[in-house]
């Protein structure tokens, strides 16, 4: 009941961009000691500013060249991304072919496939083949190459690897609606480039944060995608957007 309160309240600050305290406490029926606590959060988090009475939601439409280390990205939104790996766990069945992305969403999703039987896990993710190592109901084909420390990734030429994937499970750095999907890494962006083209679907997964965030790699537009799946509700121009592209938003 915590997270949802305060996947929703985040929510509403953001689609209102400033609001009063007064405001929250009546719309969400709490005290003001648990809006201080939530709110701290938020601020903690860079989602917010307090101002008199009040607070201002972050606009974090900005370009990014480069990502935090991967310890630190495994903590970020801990909570938001066992959601989302939730989610997509939920659309994989039994005898499905799937690869999974890289980065510290995607995998999570291994925690809730425990009782699918004959699928196949395809990945070039070393926490990815880590996790399938204890999940004996899985198979696990690992896409080899160079390991990259900074990603715990293998740097792979995909065309020795022409499989083809029921479902793909594709993580990003930013999703914008006049850039697309984009990352900082172009061994990276190539893969997700190669699967996304050899997958009947596709399913992106991001967190709140990567929404009206660039970089400097393009990798995929939204033709190809099936859903977005995130943790929050987004803002009525992304609800918008997807409609307009015919693409499902879960969260």
């Amino acid at each position: 009941m915590k997270y949802n309160r305060q996947k929703e309240m985040l929510s509403y600050i953001e689609e209102n961009k400033s609001v009063r305290n007064e405001e929250l406490l009546s719309r969400f029926n709490i005290s003001i000691q648990t809006l201080r606590r939530d709110l701290k959060i938020f601020e903690d988090q860079g989602l917010i500013e307090k101002v008199y009475g009040g607070v201002i939601y972050n606009d974090r439409r900005e370009s990014v060249s480069s990502v935090s280390p991967l310890e630190k990205r495994e903590q970020s939104n801990s909570e938001e991304k066992e959601y989302i790996g939730k989610l997509a766990a939920a659309l994989v069945e039994d005898g499905d072919v799937i690869f999974i992305d890289s980065g510290t969403t995607a995998y999570r999703m291994l925690h809730y496939m425990k009782d699918l039987k004959n699928v196949t896990v395809i990945s070039h993710c070393l926490d990815v083949m880590m996790e399938i190592r204890r999940m004996p109901n899985l198979t696990g084909i690992c896409v080899g190459g160079v390991i990259q420390h900074d990603s715990g990734t293998f740097v792979v030429d995909s065309s020795f690897y022409p499989y083809n994937y029921n479902k793909a499970f594709i993580s990003t750095v930013g999703i914008s609606a006049s850039k697309s999907l984009t990352n900082t890494n172009l061994y990276e962006g190539a893969m997700k480039q190669h699967v996304i083209n050899q997958s009947a679907a596709n399913y992106i997964l991001a967190d709140h944060s990567k929404f009206d965030v660039i970089a400097y790699n393009h990798f995929a537009d939204f033709s190809l995608i099936k859903a977005i799946i995130t943790d929050r509700k987004p803002s009525e121009k992304f609800i918008n957007f997807f409609e307009s592209k015919q693409i499902k938003l879960m969260y």
